[in-house]
């Protein structure tokens, strides 16, 4: 007796949405289900016609206005795992404006996504820092904030080559926008260009590079954060 696949595909999307029930139990155990009825006739979630689309924020380095360096970083991994992103106001903190990036895409992929920027902005922030420092020499705090800006840049240009790019297809895709349709982002981005490497000290974008290098990143299973590693040489 042959099996009706479609028949196998609806019921599968229909335990998806009972999935998402209040009630725990009955959520926990229809989820159950269909995956044992994906894995019983090696159907991918893609093929269901029914996709976790989801959020992730998280807080930037900067205020209002983030500079380049930062935010290219974290458009860069957002297009590797297939998100969108946006940068706005988030939240407010302790009477204070809150600042940070919002990432739009399949669950299971900003998961992923949010978890590397979050942390790769917390190691560029702290290789800024110690460049910083190095640069005693340099009187003018302009000067030092500008030539930390290339040498951001040039970290940021370095991490953003190793990321592993993980493309969605096109109905994945049109999930995603079809979710951001009806999504109220936060303000428009808005970046700040301190200065740009042509004017720049091409030492400092070098000396960027080479400790981005040090930068390690390896993706395990999707899913999960304990699968990523993020690791400084």
């Amino acid at each position: 007796m042959s099996i009706d696949i479609k028949k196998v595909k609806d019921k599968i999307k229909k335990l998806f949405a009972l999935s998402k029930s209040s009630n725990a139990n009955e959520a926990a155990i229809a989820l159950e289900m269909a995956q044992k009825l994906m894995i019983e006739h090696d159907i991918k979630r893609n093929e269901v016609g029914e996709f976790e689309i989801a959020e992730e924020t998280i807080k930037g380095n900067s205020g209002e206005r983030p500079p380049q360096y930062e935010t290219y970083i974290v458009s860069n991994i957002a297009s590797s795992f297939g998100c969108r992103n946006a940068y706005g106001y988030l939240k407010l903190v302790n009477n204070r404006l809150s600042f940070g990036y919002t990432f739009v895409g399949l669950a299971h992929k900003i998961q992923v996504a949010s978890f590397i920027a979050e942390v790769l902005l917390r190691k560029m922030k702290k290789a800024r820092r110690e460049y910083m420092k190095k640069l005693h020499r340099v009187r003018s705090r302009a000067n030092k904030i500008k030539r930390a800006d290339d040498f951001c840049f040039g970290w940021a240009c370095t991490v953003v080559e190793k990321l592993k790019y993980f493309s969605n297809t096109d109905k994945e895709q049109l999930a995603i926008d079809n979710y951001i349709d009806n999504l109220k982002w936060g303000n428009n981005l808005k970046t700040i260009s301190r200065s740009s490497i042509k004017n720049s000290k091409i030492n400092d974008y070098i000396n960027g590079r080479r400790e981005g290098a040090n930068v390690q990143i390896q993706s395990g299973i999707a899913g999960g954060k304990s699968g990523i590693g993020l690791l400084e040489a």
